[in-house]
């Protein structure tokens, strides 16, 4: 699970009193949204609020205001208690110069350890070709790459959250061939992204990491609108990880530590398959992740252990049921206020993780250092409601049954099954 995922405990009276000011300020923007004005062909500054707040000059520069507010509230079985607060605290900008390069900067207010999160300049004059340095998503993994602004569930799958890289710095190529029939993203980067909150230190992540993604429509040109929107993806990332407990862990939505790290050392892989379609207000997707590290000199007797896998696979099912969204998918065409009640979305999600090694020939043993590991395999499924209400604003409520298959790491030993229920509101530019 990614840091993003914990939220610190707030006194009751400010949680509701931030949420009371984050509604008024989406339910006020929305109220004074009106038809833009004509575009005026102006070469001087100007200041304009028609999309977010934005600085222009000219056709040349434009720097946008963005931000990014999540409260979130959480509710567990049995006797643990309720969680409410802020999650994200995100502000940055972003623009274009000379429509040749574009630019990003995010930082997350309320992240301390690791707070810059998109660093980044890219150069994207030619679309067969682009290129972009700094600090930012490595390109692996369907649902990481989608935005937290855009993912139809309060928290990403945890298979995504296991299994996926995360930011770091380096250089990407990207672009597309063929019309939008073939999209690929290929980088290095300095190590294996800021990864899941487990390891024993600070360099865990390794060295220098390869990643690349390959996305093909195969009826991108077809008269048939259905077929024009199925996509398949492959992803595949190589590097080496820090000898120490720096495998990856598995943390459940409620953040139980499921499956610690185990001691790894030597080159780290990960291939990704994932296909999707989209068609009017119903999408559907699907993803497999595999993750193996390897384990040398690791053993008791600093023996080479047989590598650790990690297989995990998630579908996803989301249906527009009620309004649509404008504007790129950020506000509802009929919002409240004005003359509707926003756009409504369901969504659903079904998951399941496990790791093993190759060892069959022993017993396994929950040892971190056990040439056959025994594992916790992990199931879920969560269903959810979205709803659009304004602009720049959803609030989101999600159900998360989880299942973890040793008695012995579960939260209740006698219960297999764990239900959580998650709110959030998020309010965004």
């Amino acid at each position: 699970m990614s840091r993003d995922s914990f939220l610190p405990r707030q006194p009751l009276s400010t949680s509701v009193v931030a949420l009371a000011v984050i509604v008024a300020v989406g339910a006020s923007a929305s109220a004074q949204q009106a038809e833009p004005p004509a575009k005026k062909q102006d070469s001087g500054w100007r200041f304009t609020l028609e999309d977010r707040p934005s600085v222009r000059f000219g056709e040349a520069l434009r720097v946008d205001l963005t931000s990014l507010v999540d409260f979130e509230w959480r509710g567990m079985d049995g006797d643990a208690d309720d969680d409410a607060g802020f999650g994200r605290k995100r502000i940055g900008i972003d623009g274009r110069f000379l429509d040749v390069f574009a630019f990003e900067v995010v930082r997350d207010l309320g992240d301390d350890r690791d707070p810059w999160r998109d660093v980044l300049v890219e150069f994207r004059k030619y679309r067969a070709l682009r290129v972009r340095a700094g600090h930012f998503k490595i390109p692996f993994g369907a649902e990481r790459l989608i935005s937290i602004r855009d993912i139809e569930f309060a928290r990403r799958s945890v298979v995504t959250e296991t299994l996926t890289p995360e930011r770091d710095t380096g250089v990407q190529l990207s672009g597309r061939l063929f019309g939008d029939a073939l999209s690929y993203m290929a980088g290095a980067f300095r190590h294996d992204g800021s990864g899941p909150p487990q390891g024993e230190d600070e360099s865990w992540s390794g060295t220098q990491t390869l990643a690349a993604r390959v996305v093909v429509a195969p009826f991108a040109a077809s008269s048939v609108k259905l077929l024009r929107h199925i996509e398949a993806a492959f992803g595949y990332t190589n590097g080496d990880v820090s000898e120490g407990l720096n495998s990856a862990g598995l943390r459940t939505a409620t953040g139980y530590e499921a499956f610690a790290p185990i001691y790894v050392s030597g080159t780290r892989q990960r291939i990704g398959l994932d296909a999707n379609l989209t068609h009017g207000p119903f999408s559907l997707r699907g993803e497999f992740l595999r993750m193996s590290d390897q384990r040398v000199r690791q053993g008791l007797l600093r023996d080479d252990l047989p590598d650790l896998v990690a297989d995990g696979w998630d579908v996803s099912a989301a249906w527009m049921a009620i309004g649509d969204l404008k504007n790129s998918g950020t506000s509802p065409r009929h919002p409240l206020f004005r003359g509707g009640i926003g756009a409504i979305q369901f969504a659903g999600r079904v998951e399941a993780l496990g790791f093993h090694s190759d060892a069959a020939w022993n017993d396994p043993f929950r040892n971190p250092r056990a040439a056959n590991v025994l594992a916790n395999d992990f199931r879920a499924w969560t269903g959810g409601v979205n709803w659009f209400p304004v602009r720049y604003m959803k609030l989101q409520f999600n159900v998360i049954r989880e299942h973890l298959g040793d008695p012995e790491r579960r939260p209740d030993p006698t219960r297999g099954w764990s239900t959580s229920r998650v709110f959030r509101v998020q309010f965004s530019l």
